[in-house]
């Protein structure tokens, strides 16, 4: 049913909870995961940002070997999240997205921001994983 899960996480241990929900659901239908994380395009200065991305990488790369998702599989990207979210999923064609969010609990609970831009656009079906 799912044969490629893209699953968005923040390089943390909220993050690593995500991925291995995913690894759960990945297991049952025999996908193949893909890890992405991405840093919020700000106003901020390139080489501000260039500095988060060189902290982000060696996050994301230990933890896809911790979780032993191909390291081809990952990626870090920069932009608005939910684009980039998007975008990774079109480009592989996923079947599915797994991604956490920090909505509060019972009703009264709200997506956040980059949940919610991707349930509004997401080109395949979304499982959200709240932490």
């Amino acid at each position: 049913m799912y044969d490629k899960i893209l699953v968005a996480i923040e390089a943390s241990d909220e993050g690593e909870q995500v991925v291995k929900k995913a690894l759960d659901i990945a297991k049952k239908f025999d996908s193949k995961v893909y890890l992405i994380s991405v840093i919020s395009y700000t106003l901020l200065p390139k080489d501000y940002q260039a500095k988060l991305e060189e902290e982000i990488v060696p996050k994301m790369e230990a933890i896809a070997t911790k979780y032993d998702v191909s390291r081809k599989r990952t990626s870090v990207k920069v932009g608005k999240p939910y684009r980039e979210i998007i975008g990774k999923a079109e480009a592989i064609e996923a079947d599915l997205i797994i991604m956490g969010t920090h909505s509060e609990k019972g009703i009264t609970g709200m997506l956040g921001s980059t949940a919610n831009g991707v349930a509004n656009y997401a080109p395949c079906d979304l499982f959200l994983v709240n932490i």
